[in-house]
């Protein structure tokens, strides 16, 4: 079928195998001229191997792909950029210390002048970057090194990019990961700009609603297959989690309240970088929510409670005793654990194997004589929660990053886990994993809080912080805005008392 059909891809039986684990089973993806075209999925689904055949990172095994009329078969990135198909990652490729012109027309800087040794025509360079950012009307100066832009300019600079190439086709792999609501509203503002000027969008996500607003069509993949179409008008969160989960959405259970009396953490005053003053009392079996606005102190929170900032006032009490915490390492004797906002920045050895990575703060109880590690109990403690979280991991020994984002979050929680603590901090445990790995972190706290534990659930995410918490403190600025039991719970509250509005009618 030619591009006069009104497609600008098609892409029929799709399939790609890594060693014994079959990413992609006869797929099947069509996008028309213009159109954003959402693709959704669990993570392991696939969508991010369907991307990379087409942008020429991985070749398929099978299949046949059709762009702008013409069928064909990459063997590269560059050629599948060279035929007008640009892919931008969720981890961005730019070269931080060169400007933001180099990084727009790398890899096409002789259309301004090279000369004999080497020199290029800045005049030149300048005006044409100028040019190319006024497209989506962007205020970024060209000069300027990408290294000092924040991450939603440099995504804007790699779709520039891709319009400096004349691509007929960007594909976004979870564009958004990183942004503020108020910079993925202006993602959204530039895809629309996209849209008009006859470039169609694949837009990969996890995030149903924002999945639901943006596109015009959605395709689901589901465990490596071709799980359906929807036109945006007829999608319903409801429809898509069904279609994504392969179950019924209604069948989710909510949290039970598990909380005791029995006071597990008690903190007094407790001041840190970023916090200051800061008092409550953490329950057995109590999941206890954080919930503020960025720079609110909530992680910084986390992270003193677990040893890794330091405490520069008050006083922690864990079972009524006071104790000073200045150490990952006596906060996991204490039986303190946590999952830090950013797995691969904070948590994760990517290099090292799942099993590594999982047993790494375990190994005294895996050793003998405090020396040598007992493999064969580390292959199969390891194995018993690969097994309890679902991790779909081929082989334990392979490296870490070769999982995707919400089984390498489930490995974090399985290390956390191993432990056996009594006090579990986690810091945003749904950050870019899909709606199925979410339900079962869901899954997981609600388990956890049943057999006793207290949990500090620090979370951006409103929906997630009322239906699971049986309490709510809400930061702003660095200080306790208030703490609301469930009775009270209601979006206007939280964002009363985050943006401090609460405060200024109380005063």
């Amino acid at each position: 079928m030619s591009i006069e059909s009104g497609y600008i891809l098609q892409a029929k039986g799709i399939s790609k195998s890594f060693g014994g684990v079959q990413a992609l089973s006869d797929v099947n993806l069509t996008v028309r001229c213009g159109e954003v075209h959402g693709v959704i999925g669990e993570n392991g689904a696939g969508k991010t191997t369907l991307m990379n055949i087409f942008g020429g990172i991985i070749r398929q095994d099978k299949g046949t792909i059709e762009f702008n009329g013409e069928n064909v078969d990459f063997n590269s990135p560059q050629e599948a950029f060279k035929k007008g198909i640009s892919t931008i990652h969720q981890e961005l490729t730019m070269i931080p210390h060169l400007s933001v012109m180099e990084n727009i027309f790398m890899g096409n800087l002789r259309k301004f002048g090279i000369s004999s040794k080497g020199i290029i025509n800045r005049h030149k360079l300048i005006n044409a970057a100028k040019k190319t950012l006024a497209l989506l009307d962007l205020a970024i100066d060209p000069q300027k090194p990408v290294k000092d832009l924040s991450i939603s300019e440099q995504q804007e600079i790699e779709i520039i990019k891709a319009l400096s190439a004349d691509a007929r086709l960007i594909i976004m792999d979870e564009p958004n990961s990183s942004l503020t609501d108020s910079e993925t509203k202006r993602l959204f503002d530039i895809i629309y700009k996209l849209k008009k000027r006859g470039i169609s969008i694949v837009y990969v996500s996890h995030k149903i609603e924002e999945v639901i607003q943006i596109s015009d069509t959605i395709t689901v993949l589901r465990d490596g297959r071709f799980a359906g179409d929807l036109e945006s008008s007829e999608a319903t969160p409801a429809r898509l989690f069904s279609m994504i989960a392969g179950r019924d959405m209604n069948a989710v259970q909510t949290r039970q309240k598990n909380e005791t009396g029995e006071i597990l953490l008690s903190l007094k005053n407790l001041s840190g970088n970023g916090f200051n003053n800061i008092s409550f009392d953490l329950h057995k079996g109590e999941v206890l929510g954080f919930y503020g606005l960025v720079g609110s102190g909530r992680s910084e929170l986390g992270r003193a409670l677990f040893g890794a900032d330091p405490v520069t006032g008050g006083t922690i009490s864990l079972d009524g005793q006071p104790v000073i915490i200045d150490s990952q390492r006596k906060a996991i004797s204490k039986g303190i654990a946590m999952v830090p906002e950013d797995r691969k920045e904070q948590a994760l050895f990517m290099n090292l194997p799942v099993v590594q990575n999982m047993t790494i703060s375990h190994l005294p109880k895996l050793s003998r004589f405090n020396f040598f590690i007992r493999p064969d109990h580390e292959k199969s403690i390891t194995n018993d929660y690969i097994r309890l979280l679902h991790i779909k991991s081929d082989d334990p020994n392979q490296p870490v990053s070769a999982l995707s984002g919400g089984n390498q979050q489930k490995v974090v929680l399985a290390r956390s886990l191993m432990i056996q603590p009594r006090i579990l901090i986690l810091d945003e445990p749904t950050n870019g994993v899909d709606v199925g790995a979410k339900e079962e972190v869901h899954h997981l706290i609600g388990q956890s809080s049943a057999l006793g534990l207290g949990i500090i659930l620090i979370s951006s995410e409103m929906p997630e912080i009322l239906s699971m918490s049986d309490r709510i403190a809400v930061l702003h600025e660095g200080e306790l805005a208030g703490i609301l039991n469930r009775e009270e719970f209601s979006k206007e509250k939280l964002i009363a008392y985050a943006t401090g509005y609460q405060l200024q009618t109380t005063e």
